[in-house]
């Protein structure tokens, strides 16, 4: 009997280092005498600081580095330390949403590039919740109080707040750091506000959808 336990014991722990091997995320290499990053593409999980390994022999210095083309100043969306060898972390990697993001060498611009993959998270990475409990105000005001709270670091957080299938109104939160909260007045259209008017109760329902990663919904009624 003992000697089935210890059996299930270890196909148990070699099962469980199996999914921990999927699940996890893996470094970004580069390696030489001819500098060039280990693969074509890589792949972290979502909210993950991605690792830099400098394996390359000759000791020759390399990096990762990736700009927001998109932001108006150009700057670096993530990027490691130039190190000559050893492992150093791959900064701002942990605030990315799912996708995909070309990176560089800024010491060999034109022969080291390479591509991560970040996966979506399998776990919400923002929560939410209603705040304002009256109609009268909400419909008067035309604002609807919101509290979005980061699970992981998220870029953007789009709200949508709803009476049944009717569009109240929207917003979105940006730069949302891991583990903090931002209270948003999420503006109503005149539509909006006039679904909520001369009415007793509503039933409102404010989605918060971070592009690529898993929607949540809360839920409040105002009297």
């Amino acid at each position: 009997m003992r000697r089935v336990i210890l059996a299930i014991a270890v196909i148990g722990g070699a099962v469980f280092g199996v999914s921990q091997a999927l699940g996890a995320s893996e470094a970004i290499t580069a390696i030489g005498p001819d500098p060039h990053y280990g693969k074509v593409s890589f792949t972290i999980d979502r909210g993950a600081t991605a690792t830099f390994d400098n394996q390359d022999s000759s000791a020759t210095q390399h990096d990762v580095t990736a700009f927001d083309t998109g932001g108006a100043k150009n700057l670096p969306l993530f990027r490691s330390a130039t190190i000559s060898a050893g492992q150093t972390p791959v900064n701002g990697t942990a605030s990315l949403g799912a996708g995909t993001y070309r990176f560089f060498c800024t010491v060999h611009p034109t022969q080291m590039t390479g591509q991560l993959v970040v996966t979506p998270s399998s776990t919400p990475t923002v929560a939410v919740t209603i705040l304002s409990r009256r109609i009268g105000p909400v419909a008067s005001s035309g604002k609807l109080k919101v509290k979005v709270r980061g699970v992981l670091a998220t870029n953007t957080v789009p709200l949508t707040a709803r009476k049944g299938k009717k569009k109240l109104g929207s917003t979105r939160v940006d730069d949302l750091a891991a583990g903090s909260s931002r209270t948003v007045k999420l503006a109503l259209s005149r539509a909006g506000r006039n679904a909520l008017k001369n009415g007793g109760s509503a039933k409102i329902k404010v989605t918060a959808a971070p592009p690529g990663d898993q929607q949540v919904s809360a839920a409040q009624r105002l009297r």
